[in-house]
């Protein structure tokens, strides 16, 4: 899913290169995909050129079933520049079934809601038509909160 500027986050604009372009080619059409070593066969996040668990070169991309659960968050209340005025907002590590955490903002969850071990589902969101779409998260289906 990808939306445009429906959030009062900023979104920052990512410089893709030949090592990340399939990520980012893939979040423009809203699928997440994760790097893979053609090694060992594990996946890893970030993108980089070699595995960090084996060393080898070779990285392939691999869909992401696109979902979650909260690792750990924090209610971000005071920040600088334009994350400032976006304040409160969420950043939060999610762990996905893939065995990767990644770092990445929940929206559209109310701060009261939000737990470890909420199941998050993947958004990606621009800040205008023509920027990159950047990976957030958004609670999973109609769960109640505790």
């Amino acid at each position: 899913m990808i939306r445009t500027g429906s959030t009062a986050l900023p979104t920052p604009v990512p410089a893709p290169d030949p090592m990340t372009s399939e990520y980012w080619d893939a979040a423009a059409a809203g699928s997440l995909v994760l790097p893979r070593c053609r090694a060992c066969r594990e996946v890893f996040w970030y993108p980089r050129p070699h595995c960090p668990l084996c060393g080898a070169d070779g990285v392939e991309y691999v869909p992401a079933v696109g979902r979650g659960v909260v690792y750990t968050f924090t209610v971000v209340r005071r920040a600088g520049g334009a994350w400032g005025e976006a304040a409160p907002y969420v950043l939060a590590m999610v762990t996905l079934p893939e065995g990767v955490t990644v770092s990445a903002n929940i929206i559209d969850t109310p701060h009261g809601r939000l737990r470890i071990g909420l199941p998050v589902r993947a958004v990606f969101e621009r800040g205008s038509a023509d920027s990159p779409a950047v990976l957030r998260f958004t609670a999973a289906g109609a769960e109640k909160a505790p």
